[in-house]
């Protein structure tokens, strides 16, 4: 969508050409000139007709920032729009739509209300006569805070091996959980500590290769947007003087640590029990047997990069564990070197939890390489990157770090970094930068997503995208980088073709009944909030998908239904790619 060749008529209720100081305090009225107020109450009265809620005016549900691009998504072709103040009925802005366009993944004809020129902070609803009108939203700088802390707090809520106290979690409370010792699964004798963590998902496995992504992308967050964080959220750590996602990282890589096998430095793939356990299952419930399955290539390079990454993080601020970490971290490279061949994970036969697992190991290998080069220095950390690193698709999700393994070497500023190569890979980022950019101009609902990505996981395709463009704006300053990153987010929220916000308690078409052990089994009457769902998965990939779903596009492809697994579970690493984005956003008000 080209918007400089879009010719949209505005005509504004008033003048708002005002300080934002004067206009937080000045009624409604005050910015409504006295020769449009005839017109206004006309528009009124059509508003008073016009109070139907409709499911095909799309918007960001939580609002939007005061200076950002502001576009609601209508389905059908319309001539009009109005923006309307929830608080007095008053039409403050009217518009013409744009020409209708067909948006590929949900089939809809769509058009675009622009309203960008409302800056003065309040809630209001987009209004379309014979249509209806949208979901309140706010315009507002600090539209994200609140959810940016919750995100990040619904990672406490996955902790596990320690009591949520009513102090810290309220009504989603729980007693300790999985602090009995794990058995190793070839030799169920021999008994080992792997309490800790965070439960990945749905169910209560945990895993290294998505727990080190998870571990990986706060780290970045608050690397790149540290303002962004505070020591506030209300979880124990809180309150002592270190931002509440550096203790977040930590109680996940504390976790880590502890799956490295002491001798030989190789990393345990995963500790789970041999099946999922009931939906209706507290995880302080969950008692069965807790198995910690052989050490693979993919643990074990995941593992070496966070902590890598996590000792130049937080030397100065936790000087002991960056040390464990670093040396941790050169252990299991050593495991790597004397391990050259791939070793894969598969589950067991009478293992049916989480796999998480891949054909190679090269992306891992190349990231934990970059990472341990940029903590250390060393050349041959250096020369096994140069040596070996490919682009394969600029991952930023556990099947594929290669992204990781990329931003590490771009940012490195360790003598011996090769220029040449750290060049090489910036011009392809920003390239792929420019296809997703691309992308979201000619998408319908503006996010940057081909109609063959809706599949299981699709919303961290939409937010590994967009911190691949915010990476990208760090290299070379461009506004349609950003821009196209705040469209994910509008996507996320609920400007999409279902009007559905896909993280828990926000947005006013919630989750209600995500795939989540703890939500399902709890008394509280709302789910765990700040999660989110894994979004549209046009495989249809569980048997509530396929009777509920079929002959939908892809992007319709979604249900909210505790038993649709492959549509409606949660994941810790879905979460912290989102944190990124809302780190982005939260980092400039």
């Amino acid at each position: 969508m080209n918007w400089k060749n879009t010719i949209i008529s505005l005509t504004l209720a008033g003048s708002f050409i005002f300080t934002m100081s004067s206009c937080a305090s000045r009624p409604v009225s005050s910015y409504v000139s006295e020769e449009t107020a005839q017109a206004t109450a006309k528009v009124s009265q059509n508003i008073k007709t016009e109070n139907e809620l409709s499911d095909e005016i799309h918007v960001d549900q939580l609002g939007y920032k005061t200076l950002a691009k502001k576009i609601a998504i209508i389905k059908g072709e319309y001539k009009k729009f109005q923006v309307v103040d929830s608080k007095t009925g008053v039409a403050v802005l009217t518009g013409d739509l744009t020409e209708s366009s067909n948006d590929d993944s949900s089939g809809d004809t769509v058009c675009y209300a622009d309203f960008s020129k409302i800056t003065v902070p309040g809630k209001y609803f987009i209004s379309i006569s014979g249509l209806g009108k949208s979901f309140d939203f706010l315009v507002d700088n600090n539209v994200y805070t609140k959810l940016g802390d919750s995100m990040q707090k619904a990672l406490y809520y996955q902790r596990c091996g320690t009591a949520l106290t009513t102090e810290f979690a309220g009504e989603y409370s729980h007693a300790v959980c999985h602090k009995a010792l794990a058995k190793l699964y070839n030799d169920e004798t021999k008994t080992i500590d792997v309490s800790g963590g965070w439960h990945d998902a749905g169910d209560y496995g945990r895993y290294v290769v998505p727990a080190s992504v998870t571990a990986a992308g706060l780290l970045l967050a608050y690397e790149l947007y540290p303002q962004a964080f505070t020591d506030t959220t209300r979880i124990p750590e809180s309150g002592n003087k270190i931002p509440d996602v550096l203790d977040e990282a930590k109680y996940g890589i504390q976790w880590l640590l502890k799956m490295q096998d002491s001798e030989s430095g190789g990393v345990y793939h995963k500790v789970t029990s041999r099946a999922f356990p009931e939906m209706t299952t507290m995880p302080d419930k969950d008692v069965d047997d807790q198995l910690v399955m052989p050490i693979s290539t993919n643990a074990t390079a995941d593992f070496a990069a966070t902590a890598a990454m996590a000792s130049r993080i937080y030397m100065t601020i936790d000087p002991v564990f960056a040390q464990n970490c670093l040396q941790a971290s050169k252990k299991a490279w050593e495991w790597l070197e004397e391990n050259k061949d791939f070793v894969s994970f598969k589950n067991p036969s009478d293992v049916a939890s989480g796999k998480y697992g891949d054909s190679s190991g090269k992306d891992e290998k190349a990231w934990a390489a970059a990472e341990l080069f940029r903590a250390t220095g060393d050349e041959k950390y250096n020369k096994y990157f140069t040596d070996n690193y490919q682009v394969e698709g600029f991952g930023l999700g556990w099947q594929n770090v290669s992204g990781f393994a990329a931003i590490a070497y771009m940012f490195s500023d360790v003598s011996g970094t090769d220029q040449k190569k750290a060049d090489e890979i910036k011009k392809s980022w920003l390239a792929k930068a420019d296809m997703f950019a691309a992308t979201g101009e000619k998408d319908g609902y503006l996010v940057a997503m081909h109609k063959m990505e809706y599949n299981w996981g699709s919303n961290m395709n939409v937010a590994t995208h967009a911190m691949h463009l915010l990476i990208a704006d760090k290299l070379k300053t461009d506004e349609k980088y950003t821009q196209s990153a705040d469209d994910c987010t509008h996507y996320l929220l609920g400007r999409n073709t279902l009007n559905q916000s896909y993280i828990t308690g926000f947005g006013s078409k919630q989750v209600n009944k995500p795939h989540h052990r703890p939500s399902a089994a709890d008394l509280a009457l709302k789910p765990v909030p700040g999660l989110m769902v894994g979004g549209p998965d046009s495989a249809l990939e569980d048997d509530v998908a396929k009777s509920k779903l079929s002959g939908k596009s892809p992007a319709e492809c979604y249900i909210d239904d505790v038993g649709s697994f492959s549509t409606n579970e949660v994941a810790t690493y879905w979460n912290s790619s989102a944190i990124f984005i809302l780190s982005y956003l939260n980092s400039n008000k």
